[in-house]
């Protein structure tokens, strides 16, 4: 009976998960409209932030509890999950476009970010120390980056909006119909966005925290280890409002949504999320989380490189983010069991 009901609960999880996306992703899209500023600032900031929420509940309690490597294992299990996983998956359905702005800011910061926290693990090779520790002043400085990342955003997105009004402004005066790219995208009123957003990332939320519990007990049932679940559920189930999310914008065609979602979720995880647990209390970072840093690193750098050879990422390119991230899987899993 309680298998059954967990299996009950499962299903009720993802109900919640797709039909929250789908909502938070039309209020997330009506906000673009309204403002005009481009999609992807929109996915950079206030869906990348909704769908890290899980990371961030995760990664805070168990720094609260004393389980530091919870929390920085968590926020590297879900950027690898995010960039690899995610990103592939939607490029194997349907190629993704990159954007200037993207390839000008938002990768080279991604990169630059995972590195800066890569070498704050470096304390024993870099300064002689005796444990490699994500201090407070690092955090701070975590924090500060982020700061400055987002000014550079809204500079952008400002400078953005007002060369699209200009140029409505002047279509207008030669009585040119005007058409947009989001032209389909719904006119909501304010409340009806406020509405969206916070509903839609309700049910996300709550929807992926019903599939992590539940498929977590569901995997204990069948004989997994609570290492193994760890690794695979856990991680899964704080990154599925990312996968949804993305998923579906990808659908509705906010191609920009679904990737500005993932790189600014993995630039959160590690600046925001990172920062506020190293502020909490100095975090440790053990060998093994180390090396999965040092991983992330590599594999970030792949990713972009592959993202800046072609004005898009491929289906092919999808295949092999996906193939990068099974990879891992299976490297941590045999890691776990056999060393």
């Amino acid at each position: 009976m309680t298998i059954f009901l967990n299996i009950l609960f499962l299903i009720l999880g993802m109900v919640f998960l797709i039909k929250g996306a789908d909502f938070f992703v039309s209020g997330a899209s009506a906000v673009a409209k309204r403002l005009k500023v481009p999609s992807i600032f929109i996915g950079l900031t206030i869906v990348a932030l909704g769908t890290s929420l899980p990371e961030l509940s995760v990664s805070i309690a168990s720094a609260i509890s004393g389980s530091m490597d919870m929390s920085v294992g968590n926020i590297v299990g879900s950027n690898m999950f995010n960039m690899l996983f995610i990103l592939g998956i939607v490029a194997i359905g349907s190629p993704i476009a990159m954007n200037k702005s993207t390839n000008k800011i938002d990768f080279p910061f991604l990169i630059a970010i995972t590195a800066v926290l890569t070498l704050f693990g470096l304390d024993m090779v870099l300064d002689g120390a005796g444990a490699n520790v994500l201090s407070r002043t690092e955090s701070i400085l975590l924090i500060v980056l982020l700061a400055l990342y987002l000014c550079i955003l809204i500079f952008n997105a400002n400078r953005t909006r007002k060369r699209k009004l200009k140029q409505e402004q002047y279509l207008q005066s030669k009585n040119i119909e005007i058409t947009t790219q989001d032209s389909d995208v719904k006119d909501l009123k304010v409340w009806q966005i406020v509405l969206y957003l916070i509903l839609g990332l309700g049910a996300v939320v709550f929807g992926g925290e019903c599939v992590a519990s539940t498929a977590e007990y569901l995997a204990i049932q069948m004989g997994m280890s609570q290492a193994l679940v760890g690794l695979t559920i856990v991680a899964f189930g704080t990154s599925l409002p990312e996968l949804v999310t993305s998923v579906v914008a990808t659908k509705k065609g906010e191609k920009d949504l679904a990737l500005g979602n993932v790189v600014g979720s993995n630039i959160i995880n590690i600046a925001l999320i990172l920062g506020s647990v190293g502020l909490i209390a100095q975090a440790p970072i053990s060998a093994v989380i180390l090396t999965d840093l040092i991983i992330l690193l590599v594999s970030t750098i792949i990713f972009v490189i592959s993202c800046l050879h072609k004005s898009h990422i491929s289906k092919a390119e999808g295949i092999l983010f996906v193939c990068i991230y099974i990879a891992y899987l299976v490297f941590a899993i045999v890691r776990n069991y056999c060393f």
